[in-house]
């Protein structure tokens, strides 16, 4: 169950409520295409946990507590949620 935003002590009720997008297709570590994330801080681009996890690496390394999911190509769909490391948690997008 995702939770509100603003219940987030980390700062996610100021992110920005569309996000940031990047036009990058694949993690910047390994090269993956699928199930990537996109820092909501500085917008780097690593695969998920289901593939080599360097989108957790990438908090660990720098502190960056929120991602989202990389939406891609013409039809671009609503993120529709927001990852906070530090309350692991689902956020509402």
């Amino acid at each position: 169950m995702k939770k509100p935003r603003s219940e987030c002590p980390h700062g996610a009720a100021l992110l920005p409520a569309a996000g940031l997008r990047s036009s990058k297709k694949a993690c910047e570590v390994c090269g993956e295409k699928e199930d990537l994330r996109v820092c909501q801080v500085c917008g780097h681009v690593a695969c998920c946990e289901s593939h080599n996890a360097h989108d957790t690496e990438h908090f660990e390394a720098t502190g960056h507590a929120f991602i989202r999911p990389l939406t891609t190509g013409l039809f671009r769909r609503d993120p529709g949620w927001l990852w906070c490391y530090l309350c692991r948690a689902y956020l509402e997008g």
